[in-house]
């Protein structure tokens, strides 16, 4: 009961001022690619890439039903800011004459990031994104949990060299979404971080919660998980249409 107490605990203390990302697809209408691209670099350009300015985050998507389309991130301190939107702002009258036309609008999703389970080395690189999402049954909330947190412990005591963070949807998803997401430089550096850096994190943690501790735990996260509750998706961060740099 006092593990369980603890995860709870853990989980709630991350997200009271928390990180908060507002997620929305956008379609590229047929033939509008370059126009859209140039019109969103541009809109951020002027608009998000001062001290001060809401910071918006561009990710193609690679991979899945909506590959090519793009992942448009609002990104804030916390989910008060979303009170501090003005459609008849400057900068959103903007957004809606030049950029508007050329993309139609798909699912919108806030995601908070758990700032205890998530791992950012001191010089992160790597616009590739791995993200893993998972959909966990109520019943499951523990087993899932308690191998977050014990991963975030095992890649920081190995020495991890990619950033993970780890995100629960707060808002647009049915049931328990989360998303992990792992940083890469490119595809080649992907297969480099999957090799001995990895292996190092599982041998790590099984020193720290005993033998075949990993594969233990990931077997009882795969037992909490919804049918087709995991899904993997490659995005590209597309840093001309984004706000500086975002861990």
């Amino acid at each position: 009961m006092k593990k369980i107490i603890l995860l709870i605990a853990i989980f709630i203390s991350s997200t009271i001022s928390a990180q908060v990302g507002q997620a929305r697809i956008l379609k590229v209408k047929d033939g509008q690619m370059d126009n859209f691209v140039s019109s969103v670099s541009k809109k951020t350009k002027m608009f998000n890439d001062s001290e001060g300015s809401d910071k918006y985050f561009t990710f193609r998507i690679l991979t899945g039903p909506n590959t090519n389309d793009f992942i448009r991130v609002r990104w804030m301190e916390s989910i008060g800011e979303l009170d501090n939107y003005n459609p008849d702002s400057r900068e959103q009258k903007y957004w809606q004459k030049n950029v508007s036309p050329y993309y139609t609008e798909g699912t919108a999703r806030v995601w908070t990031r758990n700032n205890n389970l998530s791992y950012v080395p001191e010089n992160p690189t790597g616009n590739l994104r791995r993200v893993i999402y998972y959909n966990y049954k109520d019943s499951g909330e523990q087993d899932f949990w308690r191998f977050r947190q014990r991963v975030r412990k095992a890649i920081e005591a190995s020495g991890y060299g990619s950033a993970m963070n780890v995100l629960w949807c707060s808002s647009g998803c049915s049931g328990n979404w989360v998303q992990v997401r792992f940083h890469h430089d490119g595809y080649a550096g992907q297969s480099s971080d999957y090799g001995e850096p990895l292996q190092n994190m599982i041998q790590k943690y099984d020193e720290m919660y005993g033998e075949d501790a990993y594969e233990q735990d990931g077997n009882s996260v795969d037992e909490s998980l919804t049918e087709n509750g995991r899904m993997i998706r490659h995005l590209m961060l597309v840093p001309e249409m984004s706000s500086g740099s975002w861990d």
